[in-house]
């Protein structure tokens, strides 16, 4: 039906996601029967988060007051909240909070409110503002339940209660821990507390556990899903240039998508891009394989368009790649094509491309600023979370650039 065929196609782009990312055939299907539930229900055309509440109001009995949900009302949520998530970044939230999707109110939400603009301001991207809003609103429901409401009385024993509540429900929790300290160094720099609560932060419970490093990939794993492209045909061309742009510059998948042609200096042998997440521009070279995967993508596979897009889909409408389409389905059809098996633990889409971009340049001894710069941080503590697999060859690389800068 036209009035559900956005909804349908979300949904569908989720479930492709899901499998890529390992879930069983089992929660694929009962994430699906949830869905279809709701297109039941909703004369909606696109995604609206009060009629989502309704439906699980009428069908499930979830409301705002419930304490304890059960197995069938927790399945519901995560459902719906993983269709919600994809919806607005493209992406499955893989410790996706169970939580509804209208937020209750605390005493503490202007203050929430405020600290998001501040993100905001320095540039956060959209899916990072999400995360830390969460794990925030999340502890602001904390305070709230224990009688606290003002941002001033908090202490180091909320914190400690906070984070074995958190670590209860799942064990690893590597990326709270760096939003409370966000938050704390917010209100300490704003004078709403004596003290800087983000030192009394621990560094880690199981930060450095192996699901939590950076995913490598084997030169002959990426040999591997270069050759097994058919560049005899359209959509190889397209796909082998997009990959190679990611594997040799390091280029997001966000970037590549909206690469134009006035970002490329044939003459100058660069590409310059404004970069999705930090909005700060990088020049990069325009290497001669690269180059030549570009014109031969352009002069046979690229459809006749007034588009100042690279790339294309290679179907009518002939429109810019969607805002939805993270190219993880591109790279993950080649990794199967070529045979190569990946674990849950592994990451596995285009983003695991720069990670393997910036493990072989360290491995080759190039100075960690350098790797920044080629990667776009902002500053060499990124760049080492990309590098954490290789911690001796890191400390090199950063001990040889402090003895240059002492001479």
């Amino acid at each position: 039906m036209n009035e559900t065929r956005n909804l349908n196609k979300l949904m569908y782009s989720v479930k492709s996601a899901m499998k890529d990312l390992n879930y069983s055939a089992s929660s694929v299907k009962h994430y699906s029967e949830v869905w279809k539930r709701y297109l039941k229900s909703t004369t909606c055309t696109d995604l609206d988060e009060r009629d989502i509440n309704q439906f699980l109001k009428d069908t499930y009995s979830i409301t705002d007051d419930i304490k304890v949900l059960t197995r069938y009302q927790r399945g519901a949520l995560r459902a719906m909240n993983v269709l919600i998530y994809f919806s607005k970044f493209g992406k499955i939230y893989i410790r996706f909070p169970l939580a509804n999707p209208v937020n209750k109110k605390t005493p503490l939400d202007p203050l929430l409110d405020e600290y998001i603009e501040s993100l905001k301001t320095c540039g956060y991207a959209a899916s990072t503002l999400h995360s830390h809003e969460h794990v925030v609103r999340r502890f602001l429901h904390f305070l709230n339940e224990k009688n606290v409401y003002r941002i001033s009385d908090v202490d180091t024993g909320h914190i400690t209660e906070f984070i074995l509540e958190i670590t209860g429900h799942r064990g690893k929790v590597t990326y709270e821990l760096n939003s409370l300290r966000v938050f704390f160094r917010f209100i300490y720099r704003e004078n709403l507390h004596s003290c800087d609560l983000s030192l009394f932060v621990p560094a880690s419970n199981h930060l450095r556990i192996r699901e939590h490093l950076p995913s490598v990939w084997q030169e002959d794993d990426i040999h591997g899903i270069l050759q097994c492209i058919d560049t005899g045909n359209p959509v190889g061309k397209r796909d082998f240039a997009i990959i190679l742009l990611a594997v040799r510059l390091g280029l997001r998948g966000s970037d590549i998508k909206k690469l134009q042609f006035r970002d490329i200096d044939w003459t100058a042998g660069t590409i310059t891009v404004t970069q999705s997440k930090t909005k700060e521009p990088l020049v990069l070279p325009l290497f001669e394989d690269i180059g030549n995967a570009l014109i031969d993508y352009l002069k046979s596979s690229r459809p006749v368009s007034g588009e100042p897009y690279v790339f294309l889909s290679l179907r009518a409408p002939y429109a810019p790649l969607s805002k939805d389409n993270h190219l993880h389905h591109v790279l993950n059809k080649y990794i199967r094509k070529a045979g190569i098996s990946v674990t849950v633990d592994k990451s596995h889409g285009m983003h695991s491309l720069r990670h393997h971009l910036a493990s072989r340049l360290l491995k080759q001894g190039t100075p960690l600023p350098v790797i920044s710069g080629i990667l776009g941080h902002r500053d060499t503590q990124s760049t080492s979370e990309y590098l954490r697999i290789d911690i001796d060859q890191l400390r090199f690389c950063t001990l040889e650039v402090e003895v240059q800068n002492n001479v």
